[in-house]
């Protein structure tokens, strides 16, 4: 029969305590990379350091927290963040955050032998996971066996030191209890935080995407040129209209009409790859350009080469026959025809119509409007 006298009182408010710790600090650490630093290419290369360095951290002041070390869960309880560390960051994440947990921890304490044979246990197995994720991807299928493995081990060799420190198997029990309760609550957790932050993230994502072709919709081509704007970095605009679209659409059938457009986006994305432009779709036939840091003599070349190269390209089909298709292109330039988004516009849409109304030469700058 167990008696709880106030020692028991008081190990069970600091496990409240520390849960509330844990969950703080994981939440804390996973929602900026499941959220806001998804598309930053500079945090994607550099996660497996930043996250093995938080987590460690966080485990680090853990241990802190712990009043009485001998109970031994709240030392292994490290091992919740050495996980979620490895599935966030994986192997390298792993053998960071291990290694600032179990060395703070050595450096910090004057451990007695039960408490020093649960801290190597735990700095060994953190090499072994390091190894074993390496070859076997630590995963959110495979997190569970990992953590069962792991766990079964922590504590027979916790309650091996319980042994020597003549301490009640009771205390391996509540680290059994702690440890399972807490990596599950938190793990659904965390899969519930990224469901929701997918879906806000998908949201966002097609309002700001012309479905049909994936090319950013009006909305996202708004928000791009007023960033260039507030900037105040020069730049061009160009507006390609396919000709005679809708005899396109009357010969060949509305279906390959809405194949044309999205060959078209295709080849305007491969263009803009190569040219380091921006390319989005308006509405209906109509894209537009963006090129940067080219004076507006280059960017009138660059739409003639455009022009000449859809002209050349082979557009297909349904049934693979040709579609022989041409554009007419107006350009403007920041701050030369506009210094708001507006007068940009007006200054584009004019220069459109002018060059679709001059065949033989079917690109006009604003610059030449009168």
């Amino acid at each position: 029969m167990i008696v709880f006298g106030l020692k028991e009182i008081v190990m069970i408010i600091e496990i409240f305590y520390h849960f509330c710790m844990l969950l703080t600090f994981t939440l804390l650490i996973y929602w900026p990379f499941v959220n806001h630093f998804k598309q930053n290419a500079f945090i994607e290369r550099s996660k497996p350091y930043v996250t093995g360095v938080k987590f460690g951290v966080a485990g680090f002041i853990l241990t802190l927290s712990t009043i009485d070390p001998v109970y031994g869960f709240m030392i292994s309880s490290r091992l919740i963040l050495l996980l979620f560390s490895g599935l966030l960051g994986g192997p390298i994440a792993i053998l960071i955050s291990g290694l600032i947990m179990g060395l703070g921890q050595l450096i910090i304490s004057d451990l007695t032998v039960g408490p020093f044979i649960v801290n190597l246990n735990f700095l060994i197995l953190t090499i072994l996971l390091f190894f074993l994720t390496r070859k076997f991807k630590l995963t959110d299928k495979t997190s569970f066996k990992y953590f069962w493995i792991c766990f079964i081990e922590i504590t027979i060799v916790l309650t091996i030191g319980l042994h020597i420190k003549n301490q009640s198997i009771f205390y391996s029990v509540i680290y059994a209890i702690f440890t399972v309760f807490s990596f599950y609550f938190i793990y659904n957790l965390i899969q519930r935080v990224k469901r929701t932050s997918d879906t806000v993230q998908e949201t966002i994502y097609l309002q700001r995407i012309d479905y049909p072709t994936q090319l950013p919709n009006n909305h996202a081509i708004e928000i791009y040129i007023q960033s260039l704007i507030k900037k105040k970095a020069p730049f061009n605009l160009l507006l390609l209209d396919i000709y005679h679209f809708k005899t396109i659409n009357a010969e060949y059938g509305y279906q390959v009409g809405d194949e044309i457009i999205k060959q078209v986006a295709g080849f305007l994305q491969e263009y803009a790859k190569k040219n380091d432009a921006f390319v989005g779709r308006l509405a209906g036939e109509e894209f537009i350009v963006v090129l940067k840091d080219i004076a507006p003599a280059y960017a009138i070349i660059e739409a003639s080469n455009l022009m000449a190269a859809i002209e050349k390209f082979s557009f297909r089909g349904p049934e693979n026959e040709d579609v022989p298709i041409s554009i007419a292109v107006g350009l403007s330039s920041y701050p030369d025809n506009g210094t708001d988004a507006q007068n940009l516009f007006k200054s584009l849409i004019a220069a459109q119509q002018h060059a679709k109304e001059h065949t033989h030469i079917p690109y006009f700058h604003a610059n030449s409007l009168k």
